[in-house]
């Protein structure tokens, strides 16, 4: 995917060339395959699109990094933390595409999902809060077994062996990779979700299926993709957390980028 299907000048999808009147990109249901590197493509497009509007994305990253500061100090509101967030990201993707197409980055946009998508996208957090509880019982029952056995140990001998110790490190580490994994899952269930609930009316079912088929046929851009941004909020956090200004709204453009490059082509 090159620029053109993400430029702020381009039409909505499919998008129209003024001069020809015909269509240059069109959406597609089932999602495509890509090359490793469009991984990398992402961040330099959401990029793009930021730097457009780079005082607007700013605001935007302040007011929801305030929005999700404050319900997390909210005793019991913050357990729905993860069931809203794809509401959210329901609005970045509403901000992205209106950006395409007029240029114009709007903050009102953020909270499109709520007022457009709310029931749909509040049940892909649900799904997404669903397969990360699994991972957490799991993990909670082999890493408590261990636990209870050092401490009976413990009871017995007054402090768990070596042994003992090290066995359960290995235990423990082992629930630390199924509560990953289980993340993961939850990411790739609904990482694309949001957008193709937001533009295409996709129900919970199918956006759910689309978004993991689209992962699981872009494995490799998708870990390149994860390495990179993650160096990069790594190096925004080093100055004083400054950088995370720039770089969390490219974070979160990406959401959008990658649905453009993989649920769209280029008609020839």
């Amino acid at each position: 995917m090159n620029n053109e299907n993400f430029s702020a000048d381009n039409n909505p999808a499919p998008t129209i060339d003024p001069q020809n009147q015909t269509d240059t990109f069109v959406f597609h249901a089932e999602p495509r395959a890509v090359d490793a590197g469009e991984g990398v493509n992402w961040i330099s497009q959401s990029w793009s699109l930021v730097k457009e509007k780079l005082g607007m994305w700013i605001l935007i990253n302040i007011v929801l990094f305030a929005l999700i500061f404050i319900i997390s100090m909210i005793p019991f509101l913050n357990l729905l933390i993860t069931f809203i967030t794809p509401i959210f990201i329901g609005g970045i993707i509403a901000i992205c595409e209106n950006q395409r197409k007029t240029g114009q980055a709007e903050i009102g946009l953020l909270f499109a999902g709520f007022q457009n998508k709310f029931g749909t996208l509040f049940a892909v957090g649900a799904i997404n809060f669903a397969a990360n509880l699994v991972g957490m019982i799991i993990a909670f029952i082999i890493g408590g077994s261990a636990m209870f056995g050092l401490l009976m140990e413990s009871n017995q001998y007054g402090s768990p062996s070596d042994a003992a110790i090290l066995a359960s490190s290995g235990t423990f580490f082992f629930a630390i990779i199924i509560m990953a994994v289980a993340a993961l899952v939850g990411t790739a269930l609904t990482w694309f979700a949001p957008a193709l609930v937001m533009n295409h009316n996709f129900t919970v079912g199918a956006a759910i299926s689309a978004s993991l088929q689209a992962v699981k046929k872009n494995i490799l851009p998708g870990i390149l993709f994860f390495i990179v941004i993650s160096i990069l909020m790594i190096i925004s956090v080093i100055p004083l957390g400054l950088g995370l200004l720039v770089s969390m709204p490219i974070m979160y453009a990406c959401y959008y980028s990658s649905y453009r490059s993989l649920f769209f082509s280029q008609v020839k």
